[in-house]
């Protein structure tokens, strides 16, 4: 997107609660100060969440635990903190990559989409082995009363994406916190950190074939991981490696047999 713009050649359709069509002033700002971090951004997004599985194998006190995390194209604008008027959520990642220009750009009314931007450069790091992953957050109000249940932070410590589960999605990104804004960061002190061990990313072996009216199809072989960073801080032995096999092989044998209970139900 070369600039953020609006075109406002129809009325308004929805604007939800929280929200404001932007202003020309903050049209201004944005394309200032933070279009490149905008586009930066979307770029990552697309090519390395979207539509993907991240597992996180983290220590959870004295045992391996893993965070499977569904970044969905829906999620994105939730992080970036702004809607697109007359279209849906998992259409804007596209719409900015493409330079598509919106009937009408909504922002937030509680400015915190301007502290978004300013930490979307940090966003790359949620993929490095250095990160967190942080869980109780009982005595954290801002956080709590969002009903969020985890979040990652980056190995920076600039930002933070809380995640929120759901039966249908399974965990998702629900939003993007700049950890440099307020006395946010001082709050967190006190929230036990989880050293992440490795990042993965599900994937899914198939087979394309094509049909009696020569049409494509493709047949799942099954589903398997790929490394996308390991810590090697902690993860120094054959022994180590092992350890972290062992906790994504039985998440993957998981998923694989909900896979098979969802296509076949008793």
């Amino acid at each position: 997107m070369k600039k953020i713009e609006q075109t406002l050649d129809k009325q308004v359709k929805y604007i939800p609660h929280g929200y404001h069509i932007m202003r020309e002033k903050e049209a201004s700002m944005i394309n200032d100060l933070y279009i490149d971090n905008i586009n930066n951004f979307a770029t990552f997004y697309n090519e390395k969440l979207a539509s993907k599985t991240i597992d996180y194998v983290f220590k959870d006190n004295h045992a391996l635990s893993l965070l499977s995390v569904n970044f969905g194209k829906e999620n994105f604008p939730h992080l970036l903190g702004l809607r697109f008027d007359r279209r849906k959520p998992n259409q804007v990642l596209s719409d900015i990559l493409n330079n598509k220009i919106p009937n009408a750009v909504l922002l937030k009314n509680d400015k915190t989409t301007f502290l978004k931007m300013q930490a979307l450069n940090s966003a790359s790091k949620l993929l490095q082995p250095d990160s967190f992953i942080l869980k109780d957050f009982s005595n954290v109000e801002r956080i709590r009363k969002l009903n969020l249940d985890s979040s990652i932070e980056s190995s920076d410590k600039n930002l933070m994406v809380l995640l929120r589960d759901s039966d249908k999605d399974g965990t998702i990104p629900a939003s993007l916190m700049n950890l440099n804004s307020g006395d946010l960061k001082d709050q967190l002190m006190d929230v036990p950190e989880n050293t992440i061990l490795g990042v993965f990313q599900d994937s899914k072996d198939q087979v394309e074939y094509l049909n009696e009216n020569a049409k494509k199809r493709k047949i799942d072989l099954g589903r398997g991981v790929e490394s996308i960073a390991i810590n090697h801080e902690y993860i120094k032995t054959p022994l180590d490696a092992m350890s972290l096999g062992m906790v994504v092989s039985k998440h993957l044998m998981s998923s694989t047999e909900m896979e098979k209970q969802k296509k076949f139900p008793n």
